[in-house]
């Protein structure tokens, strides 16, 4: 479970109480604002029990537009960025790039500015890319994620891994919470009951059904 948030500080707060991972939007506010937000989380996830706050479970937002050329990025991008309603009309591409997590470059600027975003959240366990915005057409962002998952991505991986601290645990998955007795994998136990509401998923279905 990821309990998302842009500036609400109740959403961390309620993913530290239940000890759930906190995502947090890091897209259009400068890094002091993520910084704090992330901090008052793990202060919490400690509060509350869970462990050491770096052992909190933290998801982070980004938003990119690469080309092999840098020079290229920016002027392809420049006439999105500013017609975009969300954009366009604000701070120039380049203000909003110094002021946000917003990155308009080479894979390897990309690479460089998100291996940064752990100099002030600390070791983090998810990072998510948007990159079908400003209305970009179809075959562009489809290029996007081609450059993030051949030339990007793989990179990150390798370089988070190298610098994470001992003690910083992998995210959650289901398959994870299965193997530790957490969660039911398969089909030779049955139907398995919500540990919250005592239901069965089956049970829920047949109710919403009868009640249209």
């Amino acid at each position: 479970m990821w309990h998302g948030s842009i500036r609400s500080p109740e959403i961390p707060e309620l993913a530290a109480y239940y000890g759930d991972g906190f995502f947090h939007n890091h897209i259009f506010w400068p890094k002091e604002h993520t910084q704090r937000m992330v901090e008052y989380y793990r202060e919490r996830w400690a509060h509350h029990g869970h462990g050491a706050p770096e052992t909190a479970i933290v998801g982070l937002g980004g938003q990119v537009f690469i080309r092999p050329n840098s020079q290229d990025a920016v002027r392809e991008f420049r006439p999105y960025f500013d017609n975009a309603p969300v954009y366009g009309g604000g701070p120039s591409l380049e203000e909003f790039s110094r002021m946000t997590p917003l990155t308009v470059g080479s894979p390897q600027q990309v690479i460089e500015r998100t291996l940064g975003f752990r100099d002030y959240v600390g070791d983090y366990q998810r990072q998510l890319f948007l990159v079908d915005h400003a209305g970009l057409p179809l075959e562009t962002v489809l290029e996007q994620v081609e450059i993030l998952g051949t030339e990007v991505v793989p990179v990150l991986r390798r370089e988070f891994a190298a610098v994470r601290r001992a003690g910083v645990p992998d995210a959650p998955t289901h398959a994870g919470r299965v193997e530790a007795g957490e969660g039911h994998a398969g089909s030779d136990r049955g139907p398995q009951r919500d540990e919250w509401t005592g239901t069965r998923a089956e049970e829920g279905n047949a109710a919403l059904g009868a009640a249209r």
